[in-house]
């Protein structure tokens, strides 16, 4: 497997910022300035508990949580010094994660094409209803 890219530091990400940001209090980065920081880490949602990352929810134009900057350095750091907590299935750079992460597409993908499936079943459903109701329309003016 690859090695582990280097973590963009969370005082670049900042700085990279455009002058009328406003996605994040002081002090945060967004989801996607936090992935630039760790872009080993795909299975954030058990990355984030295992490794005590602050979050703040619901500001600026989105309702995407927020991570605390501190946080985010602190762990890009333990990533890069290999004391973080990241199991092997959490990683973008093993064979482990390359398995996890392509379980969790192909159930996506499963809950997508059973949702439009019942979005057709909804859909022809309801122009079923529509005939009947028009064939009992016509049927009633024919008397």
């Amino acid at each position: 497997m690859e090695d582990i890219p280097a973590p963009v530091p969370v005082a670049e990400l900042i700085a990279q910022r455009p002058a009328d940001f406003c996605d994040a209090p002081d002090g945060y980065l967004t989801a996607d300035e936090m992935e630039r920081a760790w872009p080993v880490v795909w299975r954030l949602d058990a990355f984030l508990p295992a490794n005590e990352v602050r979050t703040a929810s619901g500001f600026g134009n989105t309702y995407q949580d927020k991570y605390h900057a501190g946080d985010v350095q602190r762990i890009a750091d333990a990533i890069a010094d290999g004391t973080a907590v990241l199991a092997p299935h959490w990683r973008k750079d093993t064979k482990e994660g390359h398995k996890a992460l392509r379980q969790v597409r192909e159930r996506q993908r499963l809950e997508e094409e059973k949702d439009l499936l019942k979005a057709q079943l909804a859909g022809f459903a309801s122009f079923v209803l529509v005939v009947f109701m028009w064939v009992m329309i016509l049927s009633g003016k024919a008397d």
